[in-house]
């Protein structure tokens, strides 16, 4: 089932906001995604709906995902999601009668499933402190489960793992893992018992995705274990070096170790191309920051927010900014240039 013109639109303009906003966005295992056919993918979830975006737009096939069900409350927002191709399912935390609603919510998207469709479900069940997995949910093993019992056919699950260099910053780099395929049928082939089979499916899932990301333990030294990270990473190109590089940090980490913050060079502000960036970006600099500051309660809503609300908010400025430009100027070759000039000294301000 195609999707809509003007959501494949949407798609591409999102996928630009991303390569913008990472500095750089690099993914590996493409090769493990069916070009078509169902499956699902089953990711880790660290950063809201950053996550799904970076699926949705990285890859060819224009996925269905899953989100929590609290949100669908409105009907303009169950026209909306539903349009941006968002399922819900609820949890036990909204009650007994919304969770009546899953049933029906479950069947639609096995319907989906039976069309050749893929969907996302976030089997952690919601995002959570960066760089920590946690034990996963089975909605997305009964989702498969259900469709083998109605169709007879096999299905795929597919893990994905992040790595975010930085899950909140701009201009950060990121790494999205694709794992090989896993057979639904093959993993519960053994198992008589549904119970059986929904915690193979959990622990084969739980296991492939570990592989796939950086997992530093939710203790009580979490803090200072985050921090050395930060401060004390060696840079590598490649983010799957960088991956590798960042495990081997975190082994060597002792209780005393004591991160040291690194303040960024003041000499930056002697460049005349960054202050000019600054200048230039200061207005959506300032409602970014006051959106951040004053409406996010939840910090792994950080990164996705900045992308929202700047890959709307920093073209409209681009455009008023080059009309008043032109008013004061009437010069169309000037007015060019400082058009282009706005990006290019906003990668140069906000680079790190």
């Amino acid at each position: 089932m195609t999707p809509p013109l003007h959501y494949r639109l949407l798609k591409l303009y999102v996928k630009l906001g991303l390569k913008i906003f990472f500095k750089k966005w690099q993914a590996t295992g493409l090769e493990n995604i069916p070009k078509q056919g169902t499956f699902i993918f089953v990711p880790n979830h660290q950063n809201a709906f950053l996550d799904a975006l970076l699926v949705v737009c990285g890859t060819s096939r224009n996925t269905w995902f899953i989100a929590r069900g609290d949100v669908f409350k409105k009907p303009w927002a169950v026209r909306l999601l539903t349009f941006m191709r968002i399922k819900p399912l609820f949890r036990f935390r909204d009650g007994l009668e919304a969770m009546r609603q899953n049933d029906r919510y479950m069947n639609e998207c096995i319907d989906i499933l039976k069309e050749g469709e893929c969907i996302l479900i976030f089997a952690e069940g919601n995002h959570n402190e960066p760089w920590t997995t946690r034990p996963l949910q089975r909605g997305f093993a009964h989702m498969a489960l259900q469709y083998i019992e109605k169709t007879g056919n096999d299905i795929n699950l597919i893990p994905v793992g992040y790595h975010y260099e930085n899950h909140h910053t701009f201009r950060s780099r990121v790494l999205v893992q694709y794992g090989k395929p896993i057979s639904v049928l093959e993993i519960t082939k053994s198992s008589a018992d549904q119970r059986e089979k929904l915690l193979a499916l959990a622990d084969r899932v739980s296991e492939d995705m570990r592989s796939l990301i950086l997992t530093v333990p939710k203790d009580d030294d979490y803090p200072e274990r985050k921090n050395f990270l930060l401060q004390n990473r060696v840079h590598k190109t490649d983010m799957i070096d960088q991956l590798q590089a960042d495990r081997e940090l975190m082994k060597r980490w002792k209780k005393e170790d004591k991160a040291q913050a690194k303040q960024p060079s003041v000499f930056r502000w002697l460049n005349p191309l960054f202050l000019y960036g600054r200048l230039v970006h200061l207005i959506p600099h300032i409602i970014i920051g006051w959106v951040v500051k004053n409406k996010i309660k939840d910090d792994q809503f950080i990164g996705s927010v900045k992308v929202a609300v700047g890959i709307f908010l920093i073209p409209i400025s681009y455009v008023l900014l080059t009309l008043i430009f032109f008013l004061i100027t009437r010069e169309s070759v000037w007015t060019l240039g400082f058009f282009i000039s706005l990006p290019i000294s906003g990668l140069i301000a906000y680079n790190r």
